[in-house]
């Protein structure tokens, strides 16, 4: 035990108080026990209120709209434990993109804590940076203060977010082949991302896909809560645990969201198949250049010999333009 130790009472492996000492585990359990009565306790109430009839269920999302790995009760249940805090967003005099912007600055120590293996308190701060990404859109439907350049920085921020928080992992399992998992979710979730944006870009709106990005956090979230305990009771306060439970999640958020990737690319596809077929059947354009440059050449020849081959040079020079 160092000096600094020696004077806040805490070590590597324990937390030495007045009278009494905690070992790591002991901490550990603590906080997993606080951790799941937080999320046990209120969603038990919530069952029990939508089971009276009290509370109901989000209504089912429509084709292209995205499945989501945690269904409808999960949905609803987040959304009703953050009621007062939604309330309270509501109520101050704070922006959408000012939530927004907080959002990312908690990814920071979110990726900074799970890089150096703090795994608990990256747990915690992923829960703030999630809440404060949700609250944003929430906060600007309801005050009417939804806009493009708004959606424009919120998906932006939320892909920098899951750069910052997977690439955190990318860096404590750097060199192992979970490293590898890490970096396949990142990618595909950005895949899965510009799928979305670019087909909407050509008229195909929609998310389809089995996992969604809350759900991605949700299960990077429980997995980070669920690594201290079990991780160090089953290795030991090491200098650098495997954390089994993390590593698991990850392997399955890589095939997930490569899964999701491709359902989505593949649906999307699916969708612009009829227009451009519809397209094809209704024949080029009068105006094309492909048109255009024939009845341009011969009108000129027969108004003047020696204006055809000025008039094939424009043609041919617009072809070129047309062509970039």
């Amino acid at each position: 035990m160092n000096f600094v130790s020696h004077l806040t009472g805490l070590s590597l492996t324990g937390l030495t108080l007045t009278g009494l000492t905690l070992t790591g585990l002991t901490i550990d359990l603590m906080f997993l026990v606080c951790f799941s009565a937080a999320a046990l306790i209120p969603f038990a109430t919530y069952i029990c209120l939508w089971l009276l009839g009290i509370e109901s269920l989000p209504a089912p999302k429509a084709e292209g709209a995205g499945r989501r790995l945690f269904g409808p009760l999960f949905v609803g249940f987040y959304y009703w434990l953050l009621g007062p805090f939604l309330s309270l967003a509501k109520r101050s005099g704070l922006t959408p993109n000012q939530f927004t912007l907080a959002s990312l600055v908690a990814s920071i120590p979110t990726g900074v804590a799970i890089a150096t293996g703090h795994f608990a308190l990256a747990a915690v701060l992923l829960i703030v940076g999630n809440t404060l990404d949700l609250v944003d859109g929430h906060l600007a439907r309801s005050k009417g203060l939804v806009s493009k350049a708004g959606a424009f920085l919120d998906s932006t921020v939320d892909r920098v977010c899951d750069g910052t928080i997977l690439g955190g992992f990318a860096v404590y399992y750097a060199g192992t082949p979970t490293m590898f998992a890490a970096l396949t979710a990142l990618v595909m979730s950005f895949a899965t991302s510009y799928a979305r944006s670019r087909g909407e870009t050509l008229g195909v709106s929609g998310a389809e896909g089995l996992i969604q990005r809350a759900d991605r956090l949700v299960v990077l979230g429980l997995a980070l809560a669920l690594s201290p305990y079990l991780g160090h009771r089953a290795e030991g306060f090491v200098p650098h645990p495997s954390y089994a439970v993390a590593q698991a999640a990850l392997w399955l958020l890589a095939f997930l969201s490569t899964f999701t990737a491709a359902s989505r690319v593949l649906w999307i596809m699916k969708k612009l198949q009829p227009r451009e077929a519809s397209t094809a059947d209704t024949g080029p354009s009068p105006l094309a250049v492909r048109t255009v440059r024939p009845l341009l050449s011969s009108t000129i020849k027969t108004a003047h010999p020696m204006a055809a081959r000025d008039a094939a040079k424009t043609a041919a020079g617009s072809a070129d333009v047309y062509r970039r």
